[in-house]
């Protein structure tokens, strides 16, 4: 079903298919995707449901192409492929629980926040949705080795309360600062009457992925969504980083100190605008050379 007159010309309808109590999960890349949680929670859930086509999203009026550049393949000299700025709006239905899913994976909008929020808004309610759920990922002085936190900010204090109950780590954020996409998304929620929660993975700032963190948020919508979705390929990619780390460790003292030092809560460097040790380098790198990515 087309319905491209009544839509902003950013997006391109596919279809409006009827859907059971839908939620909207959200993600993106950028700025709130730290250690990739929110891009490689939607990318799997992505892999593992193959949702279907609703819409595309047509990004380019919200970049900032000075700061975030489109990536491109050249091969001898030729053009063959380049990153488009439309994403997709994609649908599951979920035949065993009580809500089907709306899936958006994009980047985070440069400008024009009130513009991108609105547009979401008249999708959630052409689509009938009446929840939301964002995902981001923040550092933090913690080590891969800690309990698996994630933070929640909701739309209201019954939104909170779905969560907060579930146990799996998860608390009521306690922030003041530079925020995201999502806080805008969430306000904007709550003054439409939409129920809306933004999930924050903790995740230790020396790893560029977080599978257990991934792992622990994907559990955590499997409750609210009703659905089944295995965890089984995520606790093993955290289980083989585990065990790259401890590997890591065991041959640089260097590095030991650093990751002990953030077990203790007393990290060894300044985690605002320092180089930091990327362990997902490391563990492929040569170990028999010193080891000083970081500053003191």
């Amino acid at each position: 079903m087309s319905d491209n007159k009544s839509s902003p010309s950013c997006l391109t309808w596919k279809k409006l298919p009827q859907m059971k109590d839908p939620i909207l999960l959200m993600g993106f890349h950028g700025w709130p995707n730290a250690g990739s949680v929110s891009s490689e929670t939607l990318l799997y859930l992505i892999e593992v449901l193959k949702p279907k086509h609703i819409a595309g999203f047509d990004e380019e009026s919200f970049l900032n192409y000075a700061i975030d550049r489109p990536i491109a393949e050249i091969e001898d000299g030729i053009i063959h492929e380049f990153d488009s700025c439309v994403s997709e709006l994609l649908y599951w239905e979920n035949t065993d629980g009580e809500h089907d899913l709306v899936l958006f994976l994009g980047k985070e909008p440069s400008f024009r926040w009130n513009a991108y929020t609105s547009i979401f808004i008249d999708v959630m309610s052409k689509l009938h949705v009446r929840r939301l759920f964002t995902i981001g990922g923040v550092q933090d002085s913690i080590s891969h080795s800690s309990k698996a936190l994630v933070t929640v900010v909701g739309s209201s204090i019954a939104a909170l309360e779905d969560t907060t109950q579930l146990g799996y780590g998860v608390q009521p954020a306690e922030y003041y600062g530079p925020v995201s996409i999502h806080s805008r998304l969430v306000n904007a929620c709550a003054d439409s009457g939409i129920d809306a929660i933004s999930f924050w993975g903790h995740v230790p700032a020396y790893l560029q992925k977080s599978p257990r963190i991934v792992a622990r948020i994907v559990g955590i919508l499997n409750r609210l969504v009703g659905m089944r979705c295995p965890l089984d390929i995520l606790e093993q990619k955290s289980v083989e980083l585990d065990r790259k780390i401890d590997e890591a460790m065991a041959k640089d003292p260097n590095l030991q100190q650093f990751v002990q030092s953030m077990e203790t809560g007393k990290p060894q460097v300044n985690l605002r605008g320092k180089k930091i040790i990327r362990l997902d380098d490391f563990v492929k790198r040569d170990h028999s050379r010193d080891y000083r990515d970081y500053e003191d």
